[in-house]
C-alpha cells in the first residue's frame, strides 16, 4: 500500500494538533551500530518542567480495544470492517489489526476510514526489522534456534489471517472495490500492521494492551531511566523512575523496560534486537512429538489439544524445565494411564483421561498426581531422559546448520543486514549455551535419578532378576524405562 511517509523533524505540528505534552524531551534519531536504535526520545533538561511528566498523552489518542470500538461508532467503514472480521476483531489484538489496516487505507487515499490521528501517525511509523519481516535469506540464519520453527508458523499464521480477513470483507462492495479489485492491500501490508503492532504494543493499566503514538519511539533497556503509566483521567504518562529523577543529562536516551523475563528468543522475535548487555537466553520453548511407537500417542495428542511445548529456564546456578506433555509422555498404560471416550446428549465425542482409574480433569495437574505415587523416582527419570534427548537434538541442529550459516554469510552477504546477522549470531550463541548447560544439568540429574532405590528395584524387576545391582561405571546401553 503506497502513501506519504515522514520524518520525525516533521512530527511537531503532529504533536501540537493532537494536544500531546513533551516537557524536556524531543525525539530525534539515534541509530548506532551494529544495533541501528532508529528514532528514540532524549532529555533536553532546558526546557524540562520537574513537576510534569516526561510525556502526556490522552487517553483517546491510545489505540486499544476500548477505543477501537468507540472509533468504529463514528466510522462505518472501520465498524463494517470489524464485523467482518468476527471473532478475530473481539480479540485486542484483532482490534488493533483491523484499525490499523484501516488507517493506512485513509493514509493510502483509497477513500475509506476517517482521517485522524492515526491515519496521519501511520505515515511516521518506520519499518520494523522483526524475523518476519526479514529476508527469506536473512531467516535462513535462525536456522536451528528456537526461533526458526516458530518464525515459519507465524508467517503461516499471519497468511492465514489475511486470507480470512479478505474472505470475511469480499463481499462488501467498499472492501472490494478499495483493497481486493486491485490488491491494494495485501500480505506485505498485513505483516507491516503485525510488526508494528508487536514492536510497539505496550500493556497499560486499565486500558489493557494498546499504542500509544510518540510514547512508542521510546526505546528498550534493561536499566530504563522512565516508565509509563495511566494517570486518573486514563491518560498515558512518561515519568523518571525514581532513583533517576532530576540526574538525567543533557541529550540522554529516554528508556523504557519493555519486560525484564522476556527471553532473547522473544525479544529477537518481537522487537528485532538483543540489549547490547544480554549475556543469556533466559529461556526458551521447544516443539515436541509424542513418541513415534508409542501405543497411545494419538490419545495423548488429541486430550492435549495444544501444541506441544517444553520450556527451559536458565535460573544461573542451575536449569528447569517445565512441559505438561513430557509428563503424558512419560507414561503409559502399564502405569495405570488409560483413555475412556465418553459421549454428551449432543452427540458431541471428547476423550476423558484416567490415571489408576481415576479422572484426570486438568492435564496441568499430571504430575502432582504422579508424585504421590511410589514409582514418582522412575518417572521422573523417564521425564528428565525425554527432555535431555529433545534439548540434545535441538543442541544437534544448531550445530549441524553452523556450516550452512557460514555459507550463506559469505555467498549471500549482499542480501543479508548486517543488524539482522548481528541478532542471528548473538541468539544463536546465547541458545547455544543454555542449552550445552541444559544437557550437563540434566545428565546430572539422570546419574542421582538412577542410584535411587526405587529406581534400582524398578530396574532389577524389569530385567527378571533381584541381584543385578546398578553399576554407574558399567557400559550405557540406553535408558529402556517404557
Amino acid at each position: 500500500m503506497q502513501y506519504e511517509t515522514l520524518p520525525t523533524s516533521s512530527l511537531a505540528p503532529f504533536v501540537r494538533l493532537n494536544n500531546i505534552s513533551l516537557n524536556g524531551v524531543e525525539i530525534t534519531r539515534i541509530g548506532g551500530k551494529p544495533i541501528d536504535a532508529g528514532v528514540g526520545i532524549k532529555h533536553t533538561p532546558a526546557t524540562y518542567d520537574p513537576s510534569r511528566p516526561f510525556l502526556e498523552i490522552d487517553a483517546k489518542l491510545v489505540i486499544c480495544a476500548k477505543t477501537v470500538e468507540g472509533h468504529a461508532k463514528a466510522d462505518v467503514h472501520l465498524a463494517e470492517a470489524l464485523a467482518a472480521a468476527g471473532k478475530f476483531a473481539l480479540a485486542p489484538r484483532g482490534a488493533i489489526m483491523v484499525f490499523l489496516v484501516v488507517s493506512m487505507s485513509t493514509a493510502a487515499g483509497l477513500g475509506i476510514g476517517q482521517s485522524g490521528a492515526w491515519s496521519g501517525y501511520i505515515k511516521f511509523l518506520p519499518a520494523v526489522s522483526i524475523p518476519t519481516t526479514w529476508t527469506e535469506t536473512e531467516r535462513k540464519l535462525l536456522r536451528g534456534t528456537s526461533l526458526e520453527v516458530a518464525v515459519t508458523a507465524k508467517l503461516q499464521a499471519l497468511e492465514q489471517e489475511f486470507e480470512d480477513f479478505r474472505e470475511a470483507t469480499k463481499e462488501i462492495k467498499w472492501c472490494q472495490k478499495a483493497w481486493w479489485d486491485e490488491s491494494n492491500l495485501t500480505l506485505r501490508d498485513w505483516q507491516i500492521a503485525d510488526s508494528w503492532f508487536r514492536s510497539r504494543v505496550l500493556q497499560f493499566p486499565i486500558l489493557g494492551i494498546g499504542m500509544a503514538p510518540v510514547l512508542d519511539f521510546a526505546n528498550h533497556s534493561f536499566e530504563a531511566n522512565t516508565y509509563y503509566s495511566v494517570d486518573e483521567n486514563s491518560g498515558v504518562v512518561l515519568l523518571p523512575r525514581e532513583a533517576r529523577a532530576g540526574s538525567l543529562n543533557d541529550g540522554e536516551e529516554i528508556t523504557i523496560n519493555y519486560g525484564q523475563e522476556k527471553s532473547a528468543a522473544e525479544m529477537v522475535f518481537s522487537y528485532g534486537f538483543l540489549d547490547a548487555t544480554r549475556d543469556m537466553a533466559l529461556w526458551l520453548v521447544l516443539g515436541l512429538q509424542g513418541l513415534p511407537d508409542d501405543p497411545l500417542g494419538f490419545a495423548k495428542q488429541a486430550v492435549f489439544k495444544s501444541a506441544p511445548t517444553l520450556r527451559i529456564y536458565d535460573l544461573g546456578h542451575t536449569v528447569e524445565w517445565a512441559s505438561h506433555f513430557i509428563w503424558l509422555m512419560c507414561i503409559n498404560e502399564e502405569d495405570g494411564l488409560s483413555f475412556k471416550v465418553l459421549q454428551k446428549t449432543t452427540g458431541e465425542r471428547h476423550l476423558q483421561v484416567l490415571w489408576d482409574s481415576k479422572e484426570v480433569k486438568d492435564i496441568a495437574k499430571l504430575a502432582d498426581l504422579l508424585e504421590e505415587s511410589s514409582l514418582w523416582p522412575v518417572y521422573q527419570l523417564r521425564a528428565t531422559a525425554l527432555v535431555q534427548d529433545r534439548v540434545e537434538a535441538q543442541l544437534a541442529q544448531l550445530t549441524e546448520s553452523e556450516e550452512e550459516i557460514v555459507w550463506i554469510t559469505d555467498q549471500e552477504s549482499p542480501n543479508i543486514g548486517s543488524q539482522e546477522l548481528h541478532v542471528a549470531t548473538k541468539l544463536r550463541t546465547l541458545e547455544r549455551a543454555l542449552l550445552e548447560k541444559t544437557v550437563e544439568v540434566l545428565e546430572t540429574r539422570k546419574e542421582k535419578l538412577l542410584c535411587s532405590e526405587v529406581v534400582q528395584n524398578y530396574l532389577m524387576q524389569a530385567q527378571g532378576s533381584s541381584e543385578i545391582p546398578y553399576d554407574p561405571e558399567a557400559p550405557d546401553d540406553g535408558d529402556d524405562l517404557s
